[in-house]
C-alpha cells in the first residue's frame, strides 16, 4: 500500500502545469461560434449551449461546448446579443446593441 501511494505521488509530480494549460488552451483555441442568440444559455450549467442563427447565413445552429470557459459569461448574454468565438484565438466575445465585451483566457493564469 505504502508503495502504490509513493508510486502515484512520483507520477503526479511528473505531470507538467504549464504543459497540460498549453494543451487545454489549444483546445480552447479550436473552437468556433458565430451566433445570434434567440435562447441564452443557462447560467446553472457548467456545459455552455444556446440558440441562434448564423449572421450571415441566417441558418438556425445551436453552439455548445463542454469546456466551461464560455459559461462563466452567460449572465451576461442576452436574446439578440451576438457571440464570436474565431477558430485559433482565445478571445471570446459577446457583441451587445451598444458595446462589444471581449474576454481573453490567459494561460498563465488559468486553473
Amino acid at each position: 500500500m505504502k508503495y502504490c501511494i509513493v508510486l502515484i505521488l512520483l507520477l503526479l509530480s511528473c505531470i507538467n502545469p504549464k504543459k497540460e494549460r498549453e494543451k487545454y488552451a489549444q483546445l480552447l483555441a479550436n473552437e468556433e461560434c458565430n451566433l445570434v442568440i434567440s435562447s441564452p444559455p443557462f447560467d446553472n450549467s457548467v456545459w455552455f449551449k444556446t440558440k441562434g442563427y448564423d449572421p450571415i447565413t441566417k441558418e438556425s445552429k445551436i453552439c455548445k461546448t463542454n469546456n466551461r470557459w464560455w459559461n462563466l459569461f452567460a449572465l451576461q448574454m442576452d436574446v439578440g446579443d451576438t457571440i464570436v468565438k474565431k477558430k485559433g484565438e482565445l478571445i471570446f466575445a459577446i457583441h451587445k446593441t451598444d458595446t462589444i465585451i471581449y474576454h481573453d483566457w490567459n494561460i498563465e493564469t488559468a486553473q
